[in-house]
């Protein structure tokens, strides 16, 4: 199954990365996240495994495949977390909207789950975290301005 969201953030490209490049750092803007750190390596090192605690209650660990401060994108997997989902890969990604100095970010996932799960996925991957989480990213962002 693939899962992805856009949302435009009201600040430039440059402004956007430096908030969320640092694996760790979701915890700043997610409001889905109440605590971040890092389990092993940097917050920008491929295969650092990060820890997430979540509002509901839930942890995610999950570790950093691929990162690029010149593309403006990370890559991640989940290797422990409450979805019923497996193979879950996500790449989070932002581009320059020249038009008003502005970012696209592009949140997507792909992973396997029970056809009877997908529906629900959709929405709590693709509503509840990853457009929720860029729109806390604008609010975020724009609180700072």
């Amino acid at each position: 199954m693939k899962v992805m969201r856009s949302v435009i953030i009201e600040a430039p490209v440059d402004r956007v990365w430096a908030a969320v490049r640092n694996f760790d750092g979701v915890v700043n803007w997610n409001p889905g996240v109440v605590a971040a750190r890092m389990e092993s390596g940097s917050s920008t090192a491929v295969g650092a495994i990060r820890h997430l605690d979540i509002v509901d209650g839930t942890v995610f660990r999950e570790t950093l495949l691929a990162h690029s401060d010149i593309d403006r994108f990370y890559t991640y997997d989940i290797i422990e977390g409450p979805l019923p989902c497996s193979d879950y890969v996500s790449v989070h990604r932002f581009l320059p909207i020249t038009e008003g100095d502005m970012t696209l970010g592009i949140w997507e996932g792909a992973f396997h789950c029970d056809p009877a799960d997908a529906e629900s996925l959709e929405a709590i991957v693709g509503d509840q975290i990853y457009r929720d989480g860029m729109l806390g990213l604008n609010d975020y962002l724009k609180e700072r301005a």
